[in-house]
């Protein structure tokens, strides 16, 4: 394989998604102490059975909690976004003929960022996208004898986990910032035992 210019892990991408994944862990805790405090105001009785001030109270309540909850949403989306703008760069460090997935010849930005956004088959073209990432990886090893570990079985786990709630967001972003700090490391040592060949 004749040398390539890598370019440099998108590595700010990855930090604001884990610091928005966090923030949102943190809204989705204010929701579910949001949700407590609304089921204990309304244990004793229906809403129709309290007074003006009791009523208000309650709807409040829940109207916040739904709100921390949209928050915490909205925060996993933005995090995603940044977790494609990461698996954008570490696919475009693979060599153009691994940059194939099932009837796609060769996987552009384009294809990345466009799929990602169709309903159900974005989780699965995530899925594929980590895997071939990682699979690839391993065959550039053949040629460039990089020693650190390609985390295949972490990307996948976290990606499958990123699938249920409430996985998807206590869990997940916290194993991908792990997944995607061990493919960062995998593309600088690679960039370092490419770089006297250029």
């Amino acid at each position: 394989m004749s040398a390539r210019v890598l370019n440099p892990p998108a590595a700010r991408a990855r930090r604001v998604a884990l610091v928005l994944s966090g923030i949102a862990v943190a809204f989705a805790f204010a929701f579910g102490f949001m949700i407590r405090r609304w089921y204990a105001m309304s244990t004793h009785g229906f809403i129709g059975t309290f007074d003006g001030e009791e009523e208000a109270s309650v709807i409040f309540t829940m109207l916040g909690a739904l709100v921390f909850l949209l928050v915490a949403m909205l925060l996993r989306i933005f995090a995603s976004i940044c977790e494609l703008l990461w698996l954008e760069r570490a696919w475009s460090n693979l060599p153009e003929s691994m940059r194939r997935i099932g009837p796609i010849e060769k996987v552009e930005p384009i294809h990345i960022f466009g799929i990602a956004f169709i309903p159900v088959v974005a989780w699965f073209w995530k899925l594929a996208l980590v895997r071939r990432v990682s699979s690839s990886l391993e065959e550039v090893r053949k040629e460039v004898p990089f020693r650190a570990a390609v985390p295949r079985r972490l990307g996948t786990t976290a990606v499958i986990l990123g699938w249920f709630p409430p996985l998807n967001v206590y869990l997940a972003p916290f194993l991908w910032e792990m997944f995607a700090r061990r493919i960062d490391v995998v593309c600088l040592e690679m960039a370092a035992l490419q770089r006297p060949a250029e």
